[in-house]
This record gives structure tokens, C-alpha cells and sequence, in this order.
């Protein structure tokens, strides 16, 4: 269930071990032309069915979150900036990551692999934006200053199509960035290297099956182990609902989609840890505008450079592209035309490290959230509206709080948690392999299984779990060589001799 960071993962690597994959997606395929052509057009954007919008982005706002989140073929990797951060080691140190082993150790060639094959690669060009910043930091006297994001983007030559670059011709042909600034739209260049372009593209040369428009709505385990998966397939009054039929089932809907199913499904999972819905993360971010009518951003990606106030903030600076926007509705200062919002403003979004958390539950068939932690979920960050504040200064602009001030709610675009991994079945959804507890032929690999705040873009994090729990799996028709749950932890090889294409 779901085709992002997790899914797209499972599917090429159980693939390649000889199962029989089938990988169901809510939302729609998407090719590059596809995209929206400017950020007003909210069909292309935002997924409404109800309003016949099939975008490639998902707002659900509650009391107490607003969350963005991607959905179609490629889930997140469709309007997420690209960025690829590893999380500094003391993250994994934390009490929110099971103790039972190193994880800065044990992630770290799963995080190669990843860094691999999505193509990770740092921006090569910097431009006016970056430069203010880099004088922010000066300023400040920030550490080590303004250094260049890594990100998953094809800087071949610039808007031609080339045969594919990355995996010895068996990918598709791609074009080089043409420094736009609007990935998070969606790459209508066909540079950013969404998970189309590698592992479900991968994944369906394997024989994965991918289906589009079809949502699960719930699981029932069967007597004779195998499940029922009730989906829902097509729009608006055309759906059609199925029964599939699987041995082995992922849960990959994402942070909001997977606990929500899980919940759904609880009358039919009985032994279900009592921590679902807990530890749910909105990676503590707030994000704030600089803009003036006498600058220009400049050209580049949509997240190019960042800085580090203290070591558990990171600030990033953020480009929407060229033209208007409708971030101008909340950060338009007097002077500055519409039509110059979108290369006149620099985002600084930032991303803070703590244990801070919500508690999702299921209540007239919607997840709402409360409070799980003393530390509340942030409005604001004084210290990342301190960059905003010099950073207008610089450029001789003002500096604007934008949605989570706007809403008065934490605002994320990298929910995580609710399905927490860990050892004990009554603090976590799943153990250490993913599987959940209780039900070891159901497995959790996606977002909701990060345990703690990162601080930093998750997308590569997601991945390297994904990878981690894939190359445990055996075989298909091969011994399962994965500790029987509720037994220690062991570290389990790959069975298989290539991990990777």
C-alpha cells in the first residue's frame, strides 16, 4: 500500500527476490508534461476528488496539525525539493531509538545504497539567494557557515534529454535541471529524480504490478494466514471496490495514510500494540519569508543552500520560482508586484531536532490528534526567525511568518511517526524488521516507522529503512533467517548476493 519512499523500495527489492508484487496507490500516474505549468493551477496540485482535483499534493489540516503530504504514482517523491540529508548522529541517540542496536552503524550502507540509486549529488551552482545567506551567517557567526544541499537531481545538460545516466541504460532517458526553482510542482523538466525514475520504474522491470487510483480502506487476516486487502478503486462516482488476496502485506501509505489504516482496522487486528497513533512527528518545522522588490532569489533548485544557527536547527533556503504564487495571499509586502513574488522572495524553512510528539486516533472516521508530549508542537522558533529577520535586513526587505502563524496550528510537510519501530510491543506499532507485532506477515516500512524527529529532510531516512528491513526478507520460497518476534535482536545479511542494481 503506497508508492513513496517505502513502497517504491519494497516493491524492486521483494521483486528481485521472486515475489510476486502487486503495489497499490491512491493516487494517479503522473508523467512530466503532466504537471502544473504555475502554482495557481490547484487541479494539477492539490488532491480534492470531490472537487475533481487529482494533484500531486495532499493538505489535511485538524485542530491541532496541518500536514502536506504527496500522493500519486511516486507518493512524496512528486512535490517533495529533492533534498537528501543523513541526520547527525546524536539523533539516533535519542530514547525515542530503540537502544537494542548502533543505528548511525547499521543504517549507514543502507544509506549509501539510497544515496545511489535516487542519485544523490550536491547543487553545483549557487546564485544571489544563496550569497545573502551565506552573508547571514557571517553575520551570525554561525559555524562552518552556508554549505550546498545534496539532492536527487540530474544536472545533465540543461533541458536535454539524454539516454539514462544512472543505471547502465536499464532506466528511462532523462533531461538536465533547468534551475526552475519549481520541483516541488512537479518536474516537468523530468530532472528531479522522483522515485518514477528509479525504483518503481526498476521495480516494474522486476514484474512489480502498479496500481493507480486504488485506495485500501482496510485489512482482515485470514484463518489460513494469508490477508484480504478492501480497496477502493477509481474517482468519484466510478469507484469500484476489490478484494485482493496476499500472503505478505507492506503498509507504505505514508505517516497520515498508514496509521489511519491501521486504526481503521483495529476490529480485525485484535493483538494491535496500544501504541499506534503514538510518537507522531511533524519533524518540528515553521517556515518564514523574506522579500523586497530590489532582489532576486536567483535561478537554482528549489532548495539550494542552509545553515545551522545551533547544531539542532537547520535552516534552509527555499525558491519558488519565477511569477506569482499563492504564498503571496500571506507575505505580499507593500510594493511588490504579484508578478514578481515568486523570484523577489526567499523561504527560510526550518527544521529543528526534540521530542515533541502527537497522538493520532481514529473518531468518526477521521484520525484526530492530541498532545503526547510535555514539549508542544512549534508555532514558531525564535532562532530561525532571527535568519528571516538578518536576512531581510540584507536584502533591504521584511521578513513574514507564513502558514503556521497564518493557521496557528504546527504545520509539517514531513509527517513521520504513529507506527514507531522498537523491540517492546507495547511501545512500538513494529519491531526492529518492521513486521508487526503480533502480525509478522504484516510489515510497516514508511515514514510512520521513524521513531524520533530528525531535524532534517526525511526522505533519505525513510529510504534507508526501507532498504534495511527489504534485505533482511528472504528469498521467496527460501528460510526465513529472522529471529521469531519477541527474541533479541540479530543482524541479519542480505540472502541475496546483489542488493542493488
Amino acid at each position: 500500500m503506497g508508492s513513496g519512499f517505502g513502497g517504491s523500495v519494497a516493491a524492486l527489492r521483494l521483486a528481485e527476490k521472486g515475489y510476486r508484487v502487486t503495489v497499490v496507490e491512491a493516487g494517479r500516474r503522473w508523467r512530466p508534461e503532466d504537471f502544473a505549468t504555475s502554482p495557481w493551477q490547484a487541479h494539477r496540485l492539490l488532491w480534492a476528488p470531490w472537487l475533481g482535483w487529482h494533484g500531486i499534493a495532499r493538505l489535511r489540516v485538524r485542530r491541532r496539525l496541518a500536514a502536506l503530504m504527496g500522493v500519486g504514482v511516486g507518493g512524496g517523491s512528486l512535490v517533495y525539493a529533492g533534498v537528501h540529508y543523513r541526520p547527525d548522529g546524536a539523533v539516533f541517540r535519542e530514547a525515542s531509538w530503540d537502544p537494542s542496536l548502533d543505528w548511525e552503524q547499521e543504517l549507514a550502507p543502507y544509506y549509501a545504497l539510497a544515496e545511489r540509486i535516487l542519485g544523490t549529488t550536491l547543487v553545483p551552482r549557487q546564485a544571489a539567494g544563496d550569497d545573502a545567506l551565506r552573508e547571514v551567517a557571517t553575520a551570525l557567526g554561525v559555524p562552518g557557515g552556508v554549505h550546498a544541499t545534496r539532492v536527487g537531481i540530474h544536472f545533465g545538460p540543461t533541458g536535454r534529454t539524454v539516454p539514462d545516466p544512472f543505471f547502465d541504460g536499464r532506466g528511462p532517458a532523462r533531461a538536465g535541471c533547468t534551475e526552475c526553482g519549481r520541483c516541488t510542482l512537479g518536474c516537468r523538466v523530468g530532472a528531479k529524480n522522483s522515485l518514477d525514475h528509479n525504483y518503481l520504474h526498476l521495480a516494474q522491470r522486476a514484474g512489480a504490478d502498479i496500481r493507480p487510483l486504488a485506495e485500501a480502506r482496510r485489512l482482515i487476516p485470514q484463518p489460513d494466514g494469508t490477508w484480504q486487502v478492501h480497496t477502493r478503486h477509481g474517482t468519484g462516482i466510478t469507484r469500484s471496490h476489490t478484494v485482493l488476496t496476499a500472503h505478505q502485506v507492506v503498509l507504505a501509505a505514508g505517516a497520515w495514510g498508514t496509521a489511519e489504516l491501521l486504526h481503521r482496522s483495529r476490529p480485525y487486528l485484535p493483538h494491535l500494540s496500544p501504541a499506534l497513533g503514538t510518537r507522531t512527528r511533524t519533524n518540528r518545522e515553521v517556515f518564514a519569508a523574506a522579500s523586497t522588490d530590489s532582489f532576486d532569489v536567483g535561478p537554482g533548485v528549489a532548495i539550494s543552500s542552509a545553515l545551522r544557527p545551533r547544531p539542532d536547527l537547520l535552516v534552509q533556503l527555499c525558491r519558488l520560482g519565477p511569477g506569482t504564487h499563492p504564498a503571496a495571499l500571506l507575505a505580499r509586502p507593500g510594493g511588490l508586484s504579484w508578478r514578481d513574488f515568486g523570484r523577489r522572495t526567499a523561504i527560510l524553512f526550518a527544521m529543528e531536532q526534540g521530542d515533541s510528539h502527537l497522538t493520532s486516533r481514529y473518531r468518526h472516521g477521521r484520525l484526530t490528534f492530541r498532545p503526547g508530549s510535555p514539549q508542544p508542537e512549534p508555532v514558531r522558533l525564535a532562532a530561525a526567525e532571527a535568519v528571516a529577520h538578518h536576512y531581510a535586513r540584507r536584502i533591504g526587505g521584511r521578513s513574514t511568518l507564513l502558514w503556521n502563524t497564518a493557521l496557528q496550528l504546527p504545520v509539517t510537510a514531513h509527517l513521520m511517526g504513529g507506527c514507531p519501530i522498537g523491540s517492546h510491543p507495547v511501545t512500538s506499532v513494529a519491531d526492529l524488521y518492521h513486521r508487526v507485532h503480533g502480525y509478522p506477515t504484516l510489515h510497516v516500512i514508511d515514514a510512520s516507522a521513524v521513531p524520533g524527529n530528525l531535524g532534517v529532510n526525511p526522505a533519505l531516512t525513510v529510504t534507508a529503512l526501507a532498504e534495511r528491513a527489504c534485505a533482511a526478507w528472504p528469498a521467496s520460497g527460501r528460510p526465513d533467517q529472522r529471529p521469531a518476534q519477541g527474541e533479541p535482536y540479530q543482524h541479519v545479511p542480505d540472502p541475496t548476493t546483489e542488493a542493488a542494481p
